[in-house]
């Protein structure tokens, strides 16, 4: 089946925009997904990498949120309440209390502080500018750059944006034969033809979630920028209005010298009041801003995790318990539920675990289609019509990005490691983790750019991974004592599904380099010969000797 083929003109024009726009941005897009597709798991990672998390879940509405705030307020250094403030309930992936507070120094500047309580015993697990642990974190803030101050999340927004670009010129570009070859899928043939194949197949398959994830990751990271155009047009300026038609509770106006009361409403109530009004909804969030303060709020986050539209907002006096602001989950309008709903697309949190699932296997999907997509582009370049010189750079280029990428995933099963290997209670702990990370992840990329063979750079990036991912279960049984059988006779199916899955992957990992990469492979002898012709160009066999195809080839000249 051929659909109506575009002009040539507009075939052309689509056809190297989409080159363009996908090889500048495929390695960061590669990060975007790879640490976004494990993002996704955050919450059911934190048990195994706090070990003080693995206790019984404790029942939220039992918890008592104001002996949380006097505890907290009694062990930290300074704790300005009237300052925006907030707790975590406890769940079933994480069972620990979380306060976030603030505190505001002399200079006026702000400073951040977590406290994380055992909700059985209130006892003070941790309370510091970070918490004991930032794995999970880490790799979550690596999907939106983070890392790169001030530009980093605009960063992830422009290359979302100019994502969804590739991915509309992408389609534009196979139209005439996208049906065709969609069914025409092999692993036979010329290499070319067989990363094509994947390309477009594997494309086509995941389109819809490509394109969510491009519409929303955009929208997230350019939120301010977009925001700005909005205010100009439409409240003349005022980005303030803008925020507050999205998100109502951030219109309110606070006084720093509103008289202080005492008699105000507890957390608890406010709590208890949201529960009962909305039981098949979960309390995620309450937060509070001038808190002991006349004019004060208590605000709740709820959400059902089973709707996209199941969250919601209601903001509370702190003076009289009443409702001053609401968003409410079955009747909000579009204005108000357009930011909720973008982040449940974007964070997969409508569906439960499955759904996360699916997400995470299609985030892959789209690594290994951008991986195909860059060996397109240096396969269709690697002809006697370019230059030695062109050719040289064409596969710099390519080992440059292919060592970026593919080195994610041992350094990935390295943090796993370091997070279990430096020890909880040593002061700085989570920039130490971090370091062991990005430097890993450095010194691997700059490893893999001395394997001037493909082949080779994937299967040695393959085997590290593997290597590492079998020891990842391992450090955690002998550091905490949880070994696998033991996490699974004991009910901690988080800390059990994280070490199996490592099991898995590493297992898999090294029966894929065994009997998959390191057998020869099926590519004619024809395109053998032209690959080691150019691959020697640039330098690749200059200290080897030639197969035995390309020997035959220069006996016989």
């Amino acid at each position: 089946m051929k659909l109506k083929a575009l002009k040539p003109r507009l075939y052309n024009a689509m056809f190297h925009t989409h080159t363009v726009s996908g090889i500048v941005i495929s390695f960061a897009l590669f990060v975007c997904f790879y640490a976004g597709a494990v993002a996704l798991f955050m919450d059911e990672l934190y048990q195994w990498e706090n070990p003080a998390a693995r206790i019984d879940h404790v029942d939220p509405a039992t918890v008592d949120y104001d002996k949380v705030i006097s505890i907290v307020d009694e062990n930290a250094e300074s704790f300005d309440k009237s300052l925006t403030f907030g707790i975590t309930p406890p769940t079933e992936a994480n069972p620990l209390v979380t306060l976030y507070g603030r505190d505001k120094t002399e200079e006026g500047k702000l400073t951040f502080f977590t406290a994380i309580l055992n909700p059985n015993t209130y006892d003070v697990i941790s309370i510091g500018d970070e918490p004991s642990t930032h794995m999970a974190r880490t790799i979550y803030e690596l999907h939106y750059f983070r890392q790169i101050p001030v530009v980093g999340l605009y960063l992830s927004g422009f290359v979302a944006f100019f994502f969804l670009f590739a991915v509309i010129t992408g389609v534009l570009t196979h139209w005439k034969n996208i049906v065709n070859k969609f069914y025409a899928f092999t692993t036979k043939g010329k290499w070319k033809q067989i990363w094509t194949n994947g390309h477009i197949s594997l494309g086509l398959i995941t389109l819809p979630f490509q394109v969510i994830y491009a519409v929303t990751g955009a929208l997230l990271g350019l939120s301010i920028l977009l925001l700005a155009p909005s205010a100009i047009l439409m409240y003349n300026g005022d980005t303030t209005e803008v925020v507050k038609a999205v998100r109502p509770d951030a219109g309110i106006k606070y006084d720093e010298n509103a008289e202080a009361i005492d008699d105000g409403v507890a957390f608890n109530s406010i709590y208890n009041k949201v529960s009962a009004a909305y039981p098949e909804n979960n309390v995620t969030y309450i937060y509070a801003t001038n808190y002991g303060k006349e004019d004060g709020t208590i605000g709740v986050r709820v959400n059902d995790y089973k709707s996209i539209g199941g969250d919601g907002i209601f903001v509370y006096g702190y003076k009289d318990g009443q409702l001053k602001e609401a968003i409410e989950p079955e009747t909000r309008p579009y204005a108000k539920g357009a930011y909720g709903v973008l982040i449940k697309l974007h964070y997969a949190t409508y569906g439960g675990i499955f759904l996360k699932i699916i997400y995470f296997l299609l985030a892959m999907i789209t690594c290994y289609i951008i991986i195909s997509g860059i060996m397109i582009w240096r396969t269709a370049r690697n002809k006697p019509s370019y230059t030695d010189k062109q050719r040289r750079f064409h596969h710099r280029v390519t080992k440059f990005y292919l060592a970026i990428t593919l080195s994610m995933f041992p350094a990935l099963a390295l943090i796993f490691i370091a997070n279990k290997l430096v020890p909880l209670a040593m002061e700085g702990r989570v920039p130490i983790v971090n370091s062991i990370f990005f430097m890993g992840w450095l010194i691997l990329t700059i490893l893999g750019l001395f394997w001037n063979d493909y082949r080779k750079l994937n299967r040695n990036y393959i085997i590290l991974g593997s290597v590492f991912g079998l020891l990842i279960p391992i450090v955690n049984g002998v550091i905490t004592g949880d070994w696998i059988w033991n996490s699974l006779a004991s009910k901690q199916y988080y800390v059990f599904s994280v070490d199996f899955t490592w099991l898995i992957i590493g297992v898999s990992g090294l029966l894929i380099n065994r009997y998959y990469l390191n057998r020869p492979s099926k590519v004619d002898k024809a395109e053998i010969v032209e690959r080691e012709i150019i691959d020697a160009q640039v330098g690749k066999l200059a200290k080897e000797e030639p197969s035995p195809v390309l020997q035959n080839v220069i006996k016989s000249k």
